[in-house]
């Protein structure tokens, strides 16, 4: 798709406020409405965005255990025929091929460890799936970047797991509906939310702005088609010997600093750092790793490259509410 400075600004600024009424984002934008209605529609159109997903704070409505689990089978086809149902489960939020060492990633969702421990033993306990290697990435921390790469938009970034405990908050049918409706299109009418839910516009307006008060919605992104856009997704694994608050540091100044880094990722086993990369050259990839070990010249780390495809279906961000 030939994009234009104007797409790439007007994309960037999507990412983040898509759920804005078209004369506000057209203003912010210095476009007219007419013209971001038209882009948008041709966006969807042509596959370019595949989904406007709220970011929920999942701990919020009582999931606290969320995973990146990365498979390896004895052959691919076995990949493709466990992928198969994966859009059916309760805790799969979204999944996609690896190329290298793994077959396969996931990124779930679960109530607490024993769900987490029922799901894991699942996978082993079917003869025909052949995994024969995996990695567990339970994140302790995540940070999630502007797409700094498009245009500069100074928009903040935000966590979506920190050490701070967060307390489950008691919603009834009607919220747990407008939450289902925004997790399949983020950019759902106020009039058709209301219709959905079956309550008043006046009452579904609350509601929301309710949600989002108490920051159970705390945030946008737009699931995009990155190869119609000519980019790439790599996963730079890094390994401390010494994983210091001092080193956290650093490698979250790297993180925000570098314009193509979509998220940060901290876990408490190996690896105990991962780095997210939207890229569009493999020469990108090998000066973000450089730069990575100039930063950490003085200290013991081993680095891996994963390339990963996109999401193979749409994601879901609540695969848990029905």
């Amino acid at each position: 798709m030939n994009l234009k400075e104007t797409d790439y600004k007007l994309l960037s600024y999507l990412y983040h406020n898509y759920d804005e009424p078209l004369s506000k984002i057209a203003k912010n934008t210095k476009l007219s409405r007419d013209q971001v209605g038209y882009r948008i529609n041709k966006y969807l159109k042509e596959g370019l965005i595949r989904k406007f997903s709220p970011v929920f704070d999942w701990s919020k409505l009582g999931y606290d255990v969320f995973i990146i689990l990365l498979l390896k089978f004895e052959k691919s086809k076995m990949a493709e025929d466990f992928s198969k149902d994966l859009n059916k489960s309760k805790n799969c939020m979204s999944y996609g091929k690896v190329y290298g060492k793994y077959d396969l990633y996931l990124n779930c969702i679960f109530k607490d460890e024993k769900e987490l421990n029922e799901f894991i033993s699942k996978l082993f306990e079917n003869e025909n799936q052949f995994i024969i290697d995996y990695i567990l990435i339970k994140p302790q921390f995540i940070e999630l970047y502007p797409l700094k790469f498009f245009y500069d938009i100074n928009k903040e970034d935000y966590e979506i797991i920190s050490s701070d405990s967060k307390n489950e908050i008691k919603l009834d049918k009607t919220d747990l509906k407008i939450l289902k409706i925004l997790s399949e299109n983020g950019r759902t009418k106020l009039i058709d939310i209301a219709i959905k839910s079956k309550i008043s516009s006046v009452l579904a307006l609350y509601r929301l702005k309710k949600l989002k008060k108490e920051k159970i919605i705390f945030g946008n992104r737009i699931q995009f088609n990155m190869s119609s856009l000519g980019y790439f997704f790599t996963l730079i694994l890094i390994d401390f010997r010494n994983f210091s608050k001092k080193n956290k540091e650093k490698i979250k100044y790297f993180a925000k600093n570098s314009k193509d880094t979509n998220s940060l990722i901290f876990n408490l086993q190996k690896p105990n750092c991962i780095i997210q990369l939207f890229h569009k050259e493999e020469g990108e990839l090998r000066d973000n790793v450089e730069k990575i070990k100039e930063l950490f010249k003085e200290e013991c780390i081993e680095i891996n490259v994963l390339q990963i495809g996109e999401d193979l279906e749409k994601v879901r961000p609540l695969p848990f509410i029905h």
